[in-house]
């Protein structure tokens, strides 16, 4: 559906040149989503069924010149004489299109806003027969900034860090050292994480407690991978991560990924409105959208935070993605909610370095339309609502809604959890630079009422660690806890009580944003087993593995004079990601990867033996 940006409304010109609109203070912006995202009275509420929230939110300051406009719950043909004018680039054609996984629509202008410009939104919604509600919002494209694109230094460590396998010769994982062994207290599941910046290939990896390798997928040079982990997608157990490139100044520029149980890739999710996915979260929602996050390089008045007027800084962007297809449904920007004053960081003495005074690094939705998020340079927490973007409340920073205990205090904290309806999790990294070391996992009881905040438990490794960025904190059933410890190559579980129960690392210098124990089961498809067979004098063996596969119990050999005529002559227990297998001398070679109970879960090619 084509719909002109003036039909049926009267067409709205602002001055063609002049000075930008002022930016609005982070209150006034607030009144406005408040005043937007207000329901239908009375018997229309009832017959709407929901409100219409616009995107980007009345009185945005900080919005994008590609972006989108966004109508959360009104499809695209309850929507007519929609206009869209720009007080600079006047009006806009484009195409509303709906989203799949919730009702709304988004108009794609069919060419971006010009920087500096008010954007002016109206439109007419029919909720119900001969019922019309007329919608407008308004809001301000941004002066768009530009950061270095240099990455961080790597630690190429030596080959004995590197994992290699001779059945796999593409795959050059990092070793994992066990310090601690899982025992029987230990939760059920495997360990997902995505290793970089250290030796070895960097991408997702899975591997179970005695550190062996599960299943990895290499990246090209140049990229890695964040946020991995299992995730519900469409009702089933799915695999998610974000891969791309990870700037020094600690954000990334990529893409998501989703991929089912035989590893196959079911959906890619981008951020929208010309930005790029960050790398600091994805949350996939039961209707079929994901949470987001981005960060968008903007000019911004500073002079609260001790700095210019007009100053490179970074703003922190939410997202919510219709997966099918990739619009933005949803959008919020810290500039426009919470003051550059708020932060603890200084602001950059090199103009050309951007003032990172947010730094978004988590965002967990809850049942009630709402959001937790953290923000590492504030050290707080955050409550917003998920359709005005109010901030409901602040737990830590310098404008704290609750009273925290001195030993509930936390700074440059990761992972924010609402993990009950009067309690959070964080991660405390205490740095960097250092606050008041060491880095925990830390639970905080929350007192609604008397705004108060104690705390509930944490969990600190002996010996202890300080590190100076990321982390997570992941509750485990049966009360046990997985600490990543972020910018170290540690991870540990715990028990309810602060107990070390497995306690493991990559080698020095890896590190992986978030380390988690989760279930996973697993059959590839798309690619057989390998295998490489070799033969050293008289003595000859085989080498098989099946990159990912979870069930495999045991290798079948096959052997035979012809590709036509092999017979099985032993079965092998499998032994680690790459089972050695002893072999008689034969021209041919095969492996049957076989289940506990024997079945034949899959073959591999037939293969001659290399003779060294």
């Amino acid at each position: 559906m084509r719909t002109s940006a003036s039909e049926g409304n009267r067409a709205y010109r602002a001055p063609a040149s002049g000075p930008p609109p002022r930016r609005r203070g982070a209150a006034a912006v607030a009144a406005s989503a408040l005043a937007l995202a207000a329901p239908l009275a009375g018997a229309d509420s009832a017959r709407a069924g929901a409100t219409v929230i616009i995107s980007p939110l009345r009185g945005t300051a900080a919005a994008l010149a590609q972006t989108q406009i966004s109508f959360l719950g009104a499809r695209a043909r309850t929507l007519s004489s929609v206009s869209i004018v720009g007080s600079i680039s006047g009006r806009h054609s484009g195409r509303l299109r709906s989203y799949a996984s919730e009702p709304g629509s988004s108009f794609v202008p069919n060419r971006p806003f010009v920087p500096g410009e008010r954007v002016t939104v109206r439109a007419r919604w029919t909720f119900s027969a001969h019922r019309h509600r007329s919608l407008t919002d308004a809001f301000t494209i941004d002066q768009p900034g530009v950061v270095a694109s240099t990455h961080f230094p790597i630690t190429p460590g030596t080959p004995a860090d590197v994992q290699s396998f001779l059945s796999e010769p593409s795959l050059h994982p990092p070793k994992v050292i066990v310090h601690q062994a899982a025992s029987a207290a230990s939760a059920a599941g495997l360990v997902i994480a995505a290793p970089f910046q250290g030796p070895g290939q960097y991408g997702p990896m899975i591997f179970d407690s005695a550190g062996e390798l599960v299943w990895f997928r290499p990246l090209p040079a140049g990229e890695d991978a964040a946020v991995f982990g299992t995730q519900i997608y469409r009702g089933k157990n799915a695999l998610t991560w974000w891969h791309g490139r990870t700037l020094a100044l600690g954000y990334g520029l990529g893409e998501n990924v989703i991929t089912n149980a035989n590893y196959k890739t079911v959906a890619v999710v981008k951020a929208g409105n010309g930005l790029q996915a960050d790398e600091h979260e994805l949350t996939v929602t039961p209707q079929g959208a994901a949470w987001v996050l981005a960060y968008s390089p903007v000019m911004s008045n500073l002079s609260s935070a001790g700095g210019p007027s007009s100053g490179l800084t970074l703003d922190g962007v939410i997202q919510k993605i219709d997966i099918h297809s990739g619009l933005v449904m949803w959008e919020w920007h810290s500039l426009d909610h919470v003051d550059v004053a708020e932060s603890y960081s200084k602001v950059p003495g090199d103009p050309a370095n951007p003032y990172d005074y947010f730094h978004i690094n988590s965002l967990t939705p809850d049942s009630h339309g709402n959001l937790l998020i953290s923000a590492r340079n504030t050290w707080a927490l955050y409550e917003i609502s998920a359709r005005s973007g109010l901030i409901a409340w602040r737990l830590g920073g310098k404008k704290s809604t609750f009273k925290l205990a001195p030993d509930a205090q936390f700074a440059f904290q990761h992972n924010a959890l609402r993990v009950a309806a009067d309690e959070v999790s964080v991660f405390d990294d205490e740095g960097a630079p250092p606050v008041k070391p060491p880095s925990r996992g830390e639970l905080i009881k929350l007192n609604l009422k008397a705004k108060t905040a104690t705390l509930a438990g944490q969990f600190v490794r002996t010996p202890a660690l300080s590190t100076l960025c990321c982390g997570n904190a992941q509750p485990l059933p049966g009360g046990n806890w997985m600490v990543g410890w972020g910018g170290l190559p540690n991870f540990t579980e715990f028990n309810a009580a602060g107990q070390m129960l497995f306690d493991a690392q990559f080698p020095a210098g890896e590190f992986s944003y978030r380390v988690y124990r989760q279930p996973w089961s697993a059959q590839p498809a798309g690619y057989q087993p390998a295998i490489v067979a070799r033969r050293v004098g008289s003595a000859s063996a085989v080498y098989a593995s099946w990159n990912g596969a979870t069930t495999v119990s045991s290798w079948q050999l096959l052997t035979g004079s012809s590709r036509g005529h092999l017979r099985a002559v032993s079965t092998t227990p499998r032994s680690g990601f790459e089972t050695t297998i002893p072999a008689p001398p034969a021209a041919f070679y095969e492996v049957r990867a076989l289940s506990a109970s024997g079945r034949v879960l899959a073959s591999s090619k037939v293969i001659a033996p290399t003779v060294a």
